[in-house]
C-alpha cells in the first residue's frame, strides 16, 4: 500500500478567473485528496491555500505541474509538509473604528494581540470614507490560557490609549444573526436628559442636574436619585411636558439605524429610566415595537412629585430585556443593548452584545463594545454591515 503524506500548498499573485478550477484539476490529475481549502481575493490579489493528502510518489509530479502553471500565470508557489494541522481555539471578532485609523494604532493593537499568542486570521475594511472601520477575525490557540475578558481588556486598553473605538465579540452564528435591540433613551436615543429639561421648566434644573450626574457615575442609588429628582418637580403642570418634547432632538444616526434594523426584521424597543410620556412619544414617532419607562404620577393636571409602579432601575432594565426576549422567543445571544450610564450596565451585560454609547469609563470598561462617535448608526458596523450594505438598505 502506497505511503501518503499531507502537503500545504499556497499560490499568490494577480487574481483572474479560472485559477481555482485549474488548480483543482491538477490535484485530481495527480491523485491528491483535498482536505481543506481557503481562498481570499482582495484588491486584485489572490491567496489560494490548499491542504492535500496524496501518495508520496505523486508529490514531485504534482509540484512540477503546479510550478509550470504558476509560471504561466504569473503566480508564486509555496509548499511545505503538513504533518500536523494547526488547530485554533476560540475565535473572536474585533471591530475598530475611528475617523482615521493611524498606522501606530494598528501596530500597537497587533503587538498587544501577539503578546497573548492571538493570531489574526483575516481582516477587511467595512468603511473607508468619513469613518474608517476595520473588522478582524482572530483566534487563540487551544494551548492558550487567555479568556474573553482578557482579550477585551487588552483591546480596550489599546483603543483608549490610541483613541479609537472597539468591540470584541465571540465569532459565532449569533454574532451575525442578531434579531432584537433595546436602547436607553436619555443621552442615547436622544441627545438630552429629559428630567433636566423638565427641571428647567420647573426652575430647579441646577439641583436636578447635580443629582443626575452623580447617578450616571454610579455614585448614587438610582431609586433614591430618581425619587429625589422627581420630588423637585412637584406642582409642574402636565401641559409643560409637551413643551419639553419640542426641545428634544434625536441623536444623529438614530433614524438611519432604526430604518436599517427594521428592514432586517429587528424588534426594537426603548428601555429607559426616564418617563413614559417621552418614551411613548418616540416609540410612536419612530415606529418602535415597545417602550418601557417610569410613570409620573399626575393629579389635577399637575405632577405630584412621585412615580407610580415599579421603578425602571438597573436591575429592572435587564429583567425587561429578558422578559421581552422570552415573549418574542429570541435567545439573549441574539439581542443588542445600547446605553450610556451605570443604570444600563445590567442590561448591557445581559444582551448578546452590550454597546456603551458615549458612556462613562465605568460603563465602557464593562461592555463588549464602546462607541464615542456622534452617530448611533455606527452600531451597524458592529453587526458586520459594510458601508455599502448600509447604503443599499437605506436607499433601495
Amino acid at each position: 500500500m502506497a505511503m501518503h503524506e499531507k502537503l500545504l500548498i499556497q499560490l499568490n499573485g494577480r487574481d483572474c478567473p479560472g485559477i481555482f478550477a485549474s488548480v483543482t484539476a491538477l490535484l485530481k490529475e495527480h491523485n491528491a485528496e483535498l482536505t481543506d481549502i481557503q481562498q481570499i481575493s482582495s484588491l486584485g490579489r489572490l491567496s489560494l491555500v490548499v491542504l492535500v493528502e496524496l501518495p508520496v510518489l505523486d508529490i514531485l509530479p504534482l509540484l512540477r505541474s503546479l510550478k509550470q502553471f504558476c509560471f504561466s500565470n504569473g503566480l508564486h508557489l509555496d509548499f511545505e509538509p503538513a504533518d500536523q494541522e494547526r488547530t485554533a481555539g476560540s475565535q473572536y471578532a474585533l471591530t475598530i473604528l475611528s475617523s482615521r485609523l493611524r498606522p501606530e494604532s494598528l501596530t500597537a493593537l497587533g503587538r498587544a494581540l501577539a503578546q497573548q499568542q492571538i493570531n489574526i486570521d483575516r481582516m477587511y475594511f467595512l468603511a473607508r470614507s468619513n469613518l474608517e472601520c476595520l473588522e478582524m477575525t482572530v483566534s487563540m490557540p487551544l494551548s492558550g490560557d487567555g479568556s474573553f475578558a482578557d482579550i477585551r481588556k487588552t483591546v480596550f486598553e489599546v483603543a483608549t490609549a490610541y483613541e479609537f473605538d472597539a468591540a470584541v465579540q465571540q465569532e459565532n452564528l449569533f454574532r451575525r444573526s442578531k434579531r432584537m435591540i433595546v436602547m436607553d433613551m436619555d443621552s442615547t436615543l436622544i441627545r438630552q436628559e429629559v428630567i433636566d429639561e423638565i427641571a428647567d421648566f420647573a426652575g430647579v434644573k441646577n439641583k436636578v442636574s447635580e443629582i443626575t450626574e452623580r447617578a450616571m457615575r454610579g455614585e448614587l442609588d438610582f431609586n433614591q436619585a430618581l425619587t429625589e429628582r422627581v420630588a423637585l418637580l412637584k406642582g409642574l403642570p402636565v401641559s409643560e411636558l409637551d413643551k419639553v418634547i419640542e426641545r428634544i432632538t434625536l441623536t444623529p444616526g438614530a433614524e438611519e439605524l432604526i430604518k436599517v434594523l427594521k428592514k432586517m426584521g429587528f424588534k426594537i424597543a426603548i428601555i429607559s429610566g426616564g418617563f413614559t410620556h417621552f418614551a411613548e412619544h418616540f416609540r410612536k414617532k419612530l415606529g418602535l415595537d415597545g417602550a418601557y419607562a417610569n410613570e409620573l404620577e399626575i393629579q389635577d393636571g399637575k405632577l405630584t412629585g412621585r412615580v407610580t409602579g415599579e421603578i425602571v432601575n438597573r436591575e429592572r432594565k435587564a429583567q425587561i430585556l429578558k422578559e421581552w426576549a422570552a415573549r418574542e422567543k429570541i435567545p439573549l445571544e441574539q439581542t443588542v443593548a445600547v446605553g450610556d450610564g451605570a443604570n444600563d450596565l445590567d442590561m448591557l451585560k445581559t444582551a448578546g452584545l452590550g454597546v456603551a454609547f458615549n458612556a462613562k469609563p465605568l460603563v465602557r470598561s464593562q461592555s463588549q463594545a464602546f462607541i464615542n462617535q456622534a452617530g448611533l448608526d455606527v452600531i451597524l458596523y458592529l453587526l458586520g454591515l459594510s458601508e455599502q450594505e448600509q447604503r443599499q438598505m437605506l436607499y433601495d
